[in-house]
């Protein structure tokens, strides 16, 4: 279990589903918990300067909270599909990919695709992914799935 609070959902859906010896986890942004993002300032004449790096870098960390909360960690993941808003960015996410899976051997299978936006227009990637629990987990992977599910609020804020 980790101590790092999760993202309120925005939409009425889990972090993580567990079944049949996988955990399923939902779209994650770069959303911290007050509702600001990584990877974007804005300065004093309110110019915004989105980056790509440090929102990858921060989408995987939430991630492995969320991971964490069913008992997994990063070395579990076994798939992700990326979504990012402009091709052009592929080379930062690309390098901050690589700097969280320093050994590839232990990096998830993934898939990117371009997209014409996200829920948000300072968010400029969105990962899904998918990880194996693995039978010294399992049990544990599914207390921790009861738990998250005993502690999910009744209504959830709906989509901007």
């Amino acid at each position: 279990m980790t101590d790092r609070p999760l993202v309120t959902p925005r939409g009425r859906f889990p972090h993580v589903r567990v079944a049949n010896g996988f955990a399923f986890v939902s779209g994650t942004s770069s959303r911290r918990p007050d509702n600001t993002f990584v990877g974007v300032d804005v300065d004093e004449f309110g110019t915004t300067s989105l980056d790509i790096a440090a929102q990858t870098t921060a989408v995987l960390e939430n991630i492995e909270t969320i991971l964490a909360t069913v008992g997994l960690d990063r070395t579990d993941l076994v798939e992700a599909s990326v979504f990012l808003v402009n091709m052009n960015d592929f080379g930062g996410y690309n390098a901050a990919w690589a700097d969280f899976f320093a050994d590839v051997e232990l990096a998830p299978a993934r898939t990117t695709v371009a997209v014409h936006q996200l829920p948000h227009p300072h968010l400029l990637v969105e990962i899904k992914a998918v990880a194996a629990v693995r039978q010294d987990k399992a049990v544990a992977a599914v207390r921790q799935d009861k738990a998250v599910a005993a502690l999910r609020p009744e209504t959830a804020r709906s989509e901007p």
